[in-house]
């Protein structure tokens, strides 16, 4: 129940050091699970890497998964109920739809949304909120904070009319991707996957509220959760001075994560 960082320059051999080490630990200890996370697209060539580094030529306790698809582990070993999730194509038809339905309502967005990518544009801004936790009664607050800027009040209250509505129809119905990791982090305490597995997340620039707290959970439950993080050696990992210094990306993510850590204990 550890946190470890590994860092360096781009192209400095983080990613290497951590699988080596792993494969070496997994050739250790073949009763331990480990576990490799990184984005989506990079789950094949992670696979291709770690079994050409392999002196077998093969990985068996180690999994290589994004966070979607640990998810997907995770309920089909706790046998976790779970709606249909609901693809882009699915969020952009339920978007369309209560647009449609709620046009009386819509002062600005009404007639936008008719044009050519603006259902898919809206869609897309309704999965960056869920991302990062943002409800709908927050846009209703913002926009009776914008004060003398009418034009943005009213878009801030079509958003969260939109919004709502699209929440209110998946209910009992459908769950998005966002939603996937909600209960991921509800259900990692039941796995015996996770308890007293070592994790390695690699490739990530930074990680959404919603990741941040799958990795708390992670924290709490796994013997060990390596991170790998581009930062030159010169600089202070632990002092983030604003958003705009160099490597202020990885500096947010280590305070960030120092931060849970220090919460779960």
């Amino acid at each position: 129940m550890s946190l470890q960082f590994i860092m360096g320059n781009s192209g400095a051999g983080k990613s290497r050091y951590a699988y080596e080490k792993i494969l070496a630990e997994a050739a250790s200890h073949p009763e331990k699970n480990y576990l490799i996370v990184v984005p989506e697209q990079f789950t094949m060539q992670t696979q291709k890497e770690l079994v050409s580094l392999h002196p077998a030529g093969g990985i068996l306790n180690i999994d290589i998964l994004s966070f979607q698809r640990l998810a997907y582990r995770i309920f089909e070993e706790t046998g976790g109920s779970l709606y249909p999730v609901l693809e882009e194509t699915g969020k952009s038809l339920v978007v369309k739809r209560v647009a449609q339905e709620k046009k009386k309502e819509l002062t600005i967005l009404g007639s936008t949304l008719k044009r050519t990518g603006a259902v898919s544009q809206m869609k897309s801004l309704i999965s960056e909120l869920k991302q990062y936790q943002i409800a709908p009664s927050e846009l209703d607050a913002w926009a009776e904070e914008t004060g003398e800027k009418k034009l943005l009040a009213a878009k801030l209250k079509d958003t969260g009319v939109i919004y709502r509505a699209f929440e209110e129809y998946l209910e009992n119905r459908y769950v998005t991707a966002e939603d996937v990791l909600e209960v991921l982090a509800g259900k990692l305490e039941e796995s015996a996957l996770i308890k007293n597995s070592e994790v390695l997340v690699d490739g990530f620039t930074g990680f959404t509220p919603l990741q941040n707290k799958v990795l708390g959970e992670m924290l709490h439950h796994c013997q060990k959760v390596m991170i790998t993080v581009t930062m030159d050696k010169r600089e202070d990992p632990y002092v983030m001075k604003d958003k705009y210094q160099l490597f202020a990306l990885s500096k947010q993510m280590v305070t960030s994560l120092v931060k849970i850590a220090g919460e779960e204990k």
